[in-house]
């Protein structure tokens, strides 16, 4: 569509027109606050004075002249920018005031919504000439991005005229709202400002900026802050310890969006990702707080090895120093090469660095509080915090805009790189097509490409995935198995997220097994020596995903006989999903079978039961006709159901992918065990009704994984806090009680726990995940024999000096290991090869229930590590013969205890089918 330049100076009119209009309402509606600002703010000058500490206040427009058409933000908000926790609306007013004020400078468009509905948006700052071509930049990006498509001739002419393309990002942790405040000052001032700094960055660079990730996390956390604050410093002051319910570091769902970058569950990740895509920036900055000081990279160790180390090095490094000249100038403290590193590929940092920008995290000393007393007993405001966010930016788009052609150069070197890898990962879709497709949606959702054979390929040798030290062998690849070459533009992020296991630094890893050996040369009382991981070390997705897949190193499947696959339209799915249906004559069906071959087909009969259908499962395998139906087929007679079962049946089979099978004779057939539908063997399956603890006591991150697993199964449950699961007529509500990741032993006495194993008892199913399950093996709870390993009753009761304690695990930064499971139990139904991976982290292991069934083990003898660090001579030895899932009959009811909580992050999807089917089939009433 064309606009023509009358239709524009209208638009400009109206812009200016809404600008006026924006801040007369904010001298209006900000009055209360400017008030209440003004009071808390003075009782922090006090506070600051009474410390002896010499304080000029920040000067935010200290880069003039600045155009006075575009508003200040002090001016929109009615409060000086920092002295108070901004709402999403008043943000959203001053980013509107000012793009609209300084049309010629910014573009702003919306990319996306929160779960809640609130704008996602993202802004473009630059000179008038590289906002009017700024479609055009963005496109010659994307053509230097992929060296398939581009001459090296051409590529070295576009990193010479290329600006550099800075992104900022803001305020993903809704509760660190110091980036949340610097949005607008840095908008401000490439929008305003004519300083010949500024002049310089504008037109050698295009800076975007999203001013809030989290809307809805920071508004719960702004809201309630606001709604008490007085300006104290102290930990204890009542403004300054949040209610569970209004914790604003995670979004809506309760997820930690800088740990979803791998699993994309998060409606604000995928939207963000996908516009990241669009724009496949140079560099990318994570606005972060809030640490004892202010954090810009290098980085720590551990490091990817994907990013290509050399070239993150060299760049932050250069942006470093940058950072710590505008640092030094002002007198201000800060720290590189500690704590944060960029190892695991879900941060945003170290996504976009495999991506190829130079992605950073920032980690800005306040915010969160209005005021915050540092250890050696100063004070930092919100508005130092914002300061420091502040100049790191603008240093850093300086530093960018400076070093341009480089920058550009090495971004479209380290995309090229890729095109030359060599290797592939080969997936088969056999175990559960729906979920290699869902995993080739999340693949190609991250721009990696994937293509799909259309006929069975004999390969060179391969190595599988999940049998470690196995010789490398020939295989022949059926049709519809999945081929990602990681020789591609996105290559290095597929070798980072599809390679089984990724290598540390020697370096690094010598200097943790240093630790660990000083503290093992320590005396009890002793502080341990902190080792250095930030996170897991393993998520390779075949692994996680629980699919089969192998390496190929050697020759490679080639083009012919594949094709591509690509998204359907609603940019979620594979454009050609798996099909669903019923098969057979549905008429004259006597009854219809749902294999349990899916976590589809649980998804499918929780809908069925929670809609007042009927159906059974088969506890064992059973024949119809000569024909085998495993243990976990699901049964459903339409005689005993209402008269659109079949319908029902229909929709909810091409909407999930399942297939069912309608069934006209059910005569059990010529074996002697042959009994048919009527064996004992099948056993009608409960509507569950789920509670899931949430409140004081409980992990947000828990709760949300959680809450959020169900939900996308279509599961309905109701969050209940622990006090109400005191009383009896709440527990009798419920048949299903699942307590998330949590501390509960301090939040249930002896009586209380003996009330909640009476109602399992009674046919109830208590779930456990993680350390919402680990407390209930102490002995004290009398719920299940399982007891950590390394503990004995000596050693409890008797610990003096003399005695040598048993061996204790040491925590685990996170692996993955191969598994045990048992098919013949109801949660190990619809595993048929009897093994799985199993990711573990933390220093708890369980012994074997002498008393229940232990669902998933670990191997007493042959190797189990799949993915991941693990401690020489400690991990492997303890875990040998443990315990990872066990269920622990009560009476006529179920306690079943994961050692892992796995809802964590929806990250570990293999995992899913063994929690939908404790919620499923563990209760008995």
């Amino acid at each position: 569509m064309t606009i023509s330049r009358g239709c524009k100076n209208n638009l400009r009119r109206f812009s200016t027109a809404c600008c006026v209009g924006l801040i007369a309402a904010a001298a209006n509606c900000a009055l209360a606050q400017t008030e209440l600002a003004e009071s808390a703010n003075q009782r922090i000058a006090d506070a600051v004075k009474k410390t002896g500490v010499r304080s000029a206040p920040f000067e935010f427009y200290a880069r003039p002249p600045y155009r006075n058409t575009v508003p200040k933000p002090d001016d929109i908000l009615g409060y000086p920018l920092g002295s108070w926790h901004t709402t999403f609306r008043d943000q959203e007013r001053a980013v509107l005031a000012i793009t609209a004020a300084a049309p010629a400078r910014t573009r702003m468009w919306e990319y996306g919504k929160s779960v809640e509905g609130r704008p996602l948006r993202l802004i473009a700052v630059s000179s008038p000439q590289n906002i009017a071509r700024l479609d055009e930049i963005r496109t010659a990006n994307l053509r230097l991005a992929d060296a398939r498509k581009i001459s090296p001739i051409e590529a070295e002419s576009l990193a010479k005229s290329s600006p550099a393309i800075v992104w900022i990002n803001h305020c993903i942790h809704g509760s660190e709202t110091a980036s949340f405040e610097t949005a607008m000052a840095t908008l401000y001032t490439l929008a305003a400002s004519d300083n010949p700094e500024i002049v310089a960055v504008l037109e050698n660079a295009v800076v975007l900026l999203n001013p809030v990730f989290n809307p809805d996390g920071h508004e719960r956390f702004a809201v309630s802050f606001n709604a008490s604050a007085t300006g104290s410093a102290e930990s204890w002051a009542f403004e300054n310890e949040t209610p569970w319910i209004m914790q604003g570091r995670f979004n809506h769902n309760r997820f930690d969006m800088n740990r979803d970058k791998i699993a994309q569950s998060q409606p604000e990740t995928r939207q963000e990702t996908r516009e990241f895509l669009r724009w496949l920036p140079h560099v990318f900055i994570d606005q972060h707080g809030q640490p004892e000081t202010y954090f810009f990279p290098p980085n720590a160790q551990a490091t990817n090895p994907h990013v290509d180390r050399a070239r993150m090095d060299k760049w932050t490094t250069t942006f470093g120093k940058a950072n710590g000249a505008a640092f030094d100038k002002n007198g201000w403290a800060y720290v590189n090469r500690e704590t944060y590193d960029l190892f695991y590929p879900g941060y945003l940092d170290s996504f976009t660095s495999l991506c190829g920008s130079v992605g950073m995290t920032y980690e800005t000393d306040g915010g969160g509080n209005l005021v915050t007393k540092k250890g050696d007993g100063t004070l930092t405001t919100l508005r130092d915090a914002v300061a420091h966010h502040f100049e790191a930016a603008i240093a850093t788009a300086k530093s960018a805009a400076a070093n341009r052609v480089a920058l550009v150069r090495d971004f479209a070197a380290f995309r090229r790189a890729a095109t030359t890898q060599t290797g592939q990962v080969v997936i088969s879709p056999t175990r559960d097509p729906r979920r290699a497709e869902e995993m080739t949606a999340l693949l190609l959702r991250l721009g990696i490409e994937v293509r799909m054979l259309t006929v069975p390929v004999k390969s060179g040798t391969v190595r599988p995935y999940e049998l470690t030290g196995a010789k490398p062998t020939a295989r022949t690849f059926p049709a519809g198995s999945l081929v990602i070459d990681y020789a591609q533009p996105q290559g290095h992020l597929a070798r980072a997220l599809l390679e089984r296991d990724t290598a540390m630094e020697p370096e690094f890893v010598k200097a943790q097994i240093a630790k660990r050996k000083i503290n093992e040369s320590r005396n009890e009382n002793e502080p341990d020596e902190s080792y250095e991981f930030y996170d897991t070390t393993a998520w390779s997705l075949p692994l996680i995903y629980g699919l089969e897949a192998f390496a190929l190193d050697g020759s490679p499947i080639q083009t012919g006989g594949t094709r591509a696959l690509s998204l359907g339209a609603d940019g979620m799915t594979v454009a050609v999903p798996t099909p669903g249906g019923i098969s057979g004559a549905v008429t004259s069906a006597s009854v219809f079978a749902v294999p349990f071959t899916t976590d589809n087909a649980v998804m499918l009969a929780a809908r069925l039961l929670q809609e007042g259908y009927r159906l059974s499962v088969a506890t064992k395998t059973v024949s119809v006709n000569a024909k085998k139906y495993a243990a976990g087929t699901f049964f459903l007679r339409p005689s005993r159901n209402p008269d659109d079962v079949a319908t029902k049946l229909e929709s909810l089979a091409r909407s999930l992918g399942v297939t069912i099978e309608a069934i006209p004779e059910t005569f059990g057939g010529a074996g002697a065990n042959d009994a048919g539908l009527g064996s004992e063997n099948i056993v009608p399956v409960r509507a569950p009704r789920v509670a899931v603890a949430v409140g004081d006591g409980v992990s947000q991150t828990g709760y949300g994984g959680t809450a959020f697993m169900l939900n996308q199964a279509g599961v309905r449950f109701t969050s209940v806090p622990i006090r109400a699961l005191k009383n009896a007529p709440t527990r009798a509500a419920f048949n299903v009680i699942v307590l998330p990741e949590g501390s509960y032993k301090s939040r249930l006495n002896k009586e209380e726990i003996a009330a909640l194993k009476e109602w399992v008892a009674d046919g109830g199913c208590l779930i456990g995940l993680g350390s919402g399950a680990t407390w209930l093996t102490d002995k004290e709870a009398n719920i299940t024999s399982v007891r950590p390993v390394g503990e004995s009753e000596e050693s409890k009761n008797d610990k003096t000096k003399n005695d040598k304690l048993p061996e204790q695990p040491i925590s685990l930064p996170g692996a993955i290991f191969r598994a045990r499971i048992r098919t013949d139990h109801f949660l190990g139904w619809g595993y048929p090869d009897g093994t799985l991976p199993a990711p573990l982290s933390g220093d708890t292991f369980w012994k074997k229930s002498d008393t229940g069934a232990n669902v998933v083990t670990f191997a007493e003898k042959e190797p189990s590590l799949l993915s991941g660090f693990t401690w020489s001579g400690n991990t492997e030895k303890l875990l040998a013969g443990s315990a990872y899932l066990v269920d622990e009959p009560i009476g006529s009811g179920h306690a079943i205890l994961f050692l892992n909580d796995p809802t964590e992050r929806y990250l570990y999807v293999g995992l899913r089918r063994l929690f939908l089917s404790a919620v499923l089939f563990g209760a008995g009433k």
